[in-house]
């Protein structure tokens, strides 16, 4: 399984969509995200601390050394602790989870969407103009995918008149999606699909960075 099959399998998926759907992926699926966003699917993505499309990269964070925490991360749940440390769950939210029959757990996989970062498999058009709009999401606390590699993801785009913005969450991890205050991350993730999706029957709407924690731009 490798980068091209996982965007076909969903493609599949939204094809079959009475409507173009919002897409929402964290690590890996945000760079999923940006590659069917650029394919001309989905009607708005939302990318939370994703890995970087092809060419993005941060001062001080080379390629190999990316490559390396994602290996390390992905490639054994016990070796992956000291970049991705389990987030802590409060009573109700162990209650919640187990009546809802959801289960965590990290699967170690075959690594091959990793080497293919540096194909052309990851490639996307920064300069697409009829993309959906995409927020990329960056975590202040994350040692796996550093916000400033989430500022450049965002600035690659830059080049593009489609709706594009980045909102910082500073007291977020790569786990950001199960921590404690992910709820504050799904509201604002739900108010800026419903204000991309308003704005696009509308008129556009300039691009913005937001450091969440502050107010909404």
């Amino acid at each position: 399984m490798g980068i091209a099959e996982i965007v076909a399998h969903y493609q599949a998926i939204i094809r079959r969509q009475p409507k173009p759907p919002v897409l929402i992926g964290h690590s890996f699926g945000g760079l999923i995200v940006q590659l069917l966003l650029d394919q001309g699917y989905g009607a708005a993505g939302i990318a939370i601390s994703p890995v970087p499309p092809r060419g993005v990269r941060a001062p001080a964070f080379s390629p190999i050394t990316a490559a390396k925490r994602l290996w390390k991360l992905f490639g054994s749940p016990s070796r992956g602790r000291s970049i991705l440390p389990p987030p802590e769950r409060d009573a109700d939210e162990k209650a919640l989870r187990k009546a809802q029959g959801i289960e965590v757990q990290l699967v170690p996989e075959s690594r091959r969407i990793f080497w293919q970062l540096l194909t052309r498999a990851a490639e996307v058009d920064f300069r697409n103009a009829g993309r959906a709009p995409l927020l990329l999401v960056g975590c202040g606390k994350d040692r796996c995918l550093p916000v400033e590699a989430q500022r450049r993801n965002w600035g690659c785009y830059a080049g593009s008149p489609a709706p594009t913005d980045f909102a910082l969450f500073p007291e977020l991890t790569h786990m950001s999606i199960a921590e404690p205050g992910h709820e504050a991350l799904a509201a604002y993730c739900l108010a800026w699909a419903e204000d991309r999706l308003a704005a696009n029957a509308a008129s556009a709407r300039p691009a913005v960075e937001v450091a969440v924690g502050a107010q909404r731009k």
